[in-house]
């Protein structure tokens, strides 16, 4: 069984030249039979940005790739271990040599045995190390393969002010969003991942195409149930109450346009995954499930309540657990994340402005943050209708604020956004 072709399948199935330059350098890990594939693949993204096609590649090499079962990441690791296998071996061989009777050298024995150790940890590193004088295949490939991803739509969270200047989330990002217990986290967290989602459905209805941009997601939530997540999604899905849905008061003339606005949800192209994570506890649990699932995008509501297999500490398990999803989940999909603020935020006076600094629990939050949203203001008569976000954070230095609606009768939660002067008619 051929690992490097296995892993050259992994790759052209995930499609994303930005996840191949992910691994690192990988020519010295392919066997002779398996080089000629690799060759073919790393001269094409230079060429092109873009992965080959399996038909592409087996037109041009006459080399039949291997079906892979398991991501990419895997095989690259049996690959890695197998080159190392395989020095080890060649050293071993050589070193028997050197130490025969008829060319006896001890010194040249260590000279090959330390020389063999630093190539394989330089190897091991290569991903980590890098000569910036050749830079320029990786950098060229990584951008395009950026600039491509936000160019066909990241994740959109349905607020313009926040969507116009991020360009949309891309894999990388991690959103935070910040608030008082009780301030409307979970009605934000849903309404921003289902918006991309509800349009792509409903664009694949009204039109019979798929959209280009798949808008699958993952939303974990670490503080409810599943039911009560459901019934919070069904009534932003058909813009009814979800107070009367929980109570069971529609009237039947509400209720017959509940049923029939559930019912389209089905004719979705896009899977919308629930976790209730009572079951699904740490960022290892959601890592497993995201690499089966291969969401768009990846929600987790309560994210301070993420359990840690060692860390015991709350404070040293938030902040733990902030960097595993910066670097576990956040390459996989855009992660959106619900923290609070801690009780300084409260004990501010009047005048003094809430920042990054009054994130409970832990400074990494902000730190890994490439978006922070705030929701800072209390339940008073001007918060009713309407609540207002703080951008505390921004991924190219935005700032600044904005309005939403409030309108649970309706589950309207979109941006309030005032008509320009130049722009209102009058007549």
């Amino acid at each position: 069984m051929s690992i490097g072709k296995q892993f050259i399948s992994a790759v052209m199935a995930d499609g994303s030249v930005s996840k191949l330059l992910e691994h690192g350098p990988a020519d010295h890990l392919f066997l002779a039979s398996e080089a000629d594939a690799w060759e073919f693949v790393r001269e094409f993204v230079k060429s092109y940005q873009a992965l080959p096609t399996v038909e592409t590649l087996e037109a041009h090499t006459g080399t039949s790739l291997v079906p892979h079962s398991e991501p990419a990441g895997y095989y690259f690791d049996l690959m890695k271990a197998r080159h190392t296998e395989r020095k080890l071996k060649s050293l071993m061989k050589e070193v028997q040599q050197k130490l025969a009777p008829e060319a006896y050298d001890p010194d040249a024995a260590l000279g090959v045995v330390i020389e063999t150790a630093m190539s394989l940890v330089t190897a091991a590193n290569a991903k980590q190390l890098a000569d910036f004088r050749h830079s320029f295949e990786t950098l060229k490939n990584d951008y395009v393969a950026k600039n491509q991803e936000a160019e066909s739509g990241g994740l959109m969270l349905g607020w313009p002010s926040v969507d116009k200047e991020t360009g949309g989330l891309i894999r990388g990002d991690v959103l935070s969003m910040v608030g008082r217990p009780a301030a409307g986290k979970t009605f934000q967290m849903l309404f921003g991942a289902m918006h991309g989602w509800l349009e792509n459905g409903r664009q694949f209805l009204a039109t019979g195409v798929k959209p280009d941009q798949s808008q699958s997601r993952l939303f974990v939530s670490m503080e409810m149930s599943l039911l009560p997540i459901q019934q919070r999604m069904g009534a932003m899905a058909t813009n009814l109450a979800v107070g009367k849905i929980k109570k069971g008061a529609l009237g039947t003339k509400l209720f017959n346009a509940y049923k029939e606005g559930l019912s389209v949800l089905e004719g979705f192209p896009d899977p919308f995954w629930i976790v209730d994570g009572n079951l699904t506890a740490t960022v290892d649990d959601i890592f497993m499930l995201a690499r089966q699932l291969k969401p768009d995008a990846i929600f987790i509501d309560g994210a301070y309540l993420l359990q840690h297999p060692t860390e015991r500490d709350r404070f040293r398990r938030v902040a733990e657990n902030a960097d595993l999803i910066k670097k576990q989940l956040a390459p996989i999909a855009p992660v959106a994340c619900s923290w609070q603020f801690a009780k300084t935020a409260s004990k501010k006076k009047k005048g003094e402005k809430v920042t990054g600094d009054d994130v409970g629990y832990s400074d990494a939050i902000f730190q890994v943050s490439s978006l922070m949203l705030g929701l800072l203001q209390d339940d008073s008569v001007e918060t009713i209708n309407q609540r207002k976000i703080e951008i505390l954070k921004g991924r190219n230095g935005e700032t600044g604020s904005f309005m939403t609606k409030w309108d649970f009768d309706k589950m309207d939660f979109r941006e309030i956004v005032e008509a320009k002067v130049d722009e209102l008619q009058f007549l």
